[in-house]
């Protein structure tokens, strides 16, 4: 399978990731509407990791930042 890019996603998908983000709606809600989406070999799985900020890997600190 190959790898998701912005182009494979529809708007609407980014629309629903912003009132979940904002609290417009909660993670069930959100989840349930990013199911009609998954379509043509695209799971909510493989939306939701394309979608969801990855921080674990998105290190603004270094362990070791002496300024902190």
């Amino acid at each position: 399978m190959k790898k998701l890019t912005k182009k494979d996603i529809k708007q609407e998908v980014f629309d629903l990731y912003d009132d979940y983000a904002h609290n417009k709606i909660d993670r069930r809600n959100f989840v349930n509407k990013l199911s009609l989406f998954a379509v043509g070999g695209i799971t909510v799985p493989s939306l939701l990791s394309f979608l969801m900020p990855n921080y674990k890997d998105t290190l603004l600190v270094k362990q070791d930042d002496s300024s902190i």
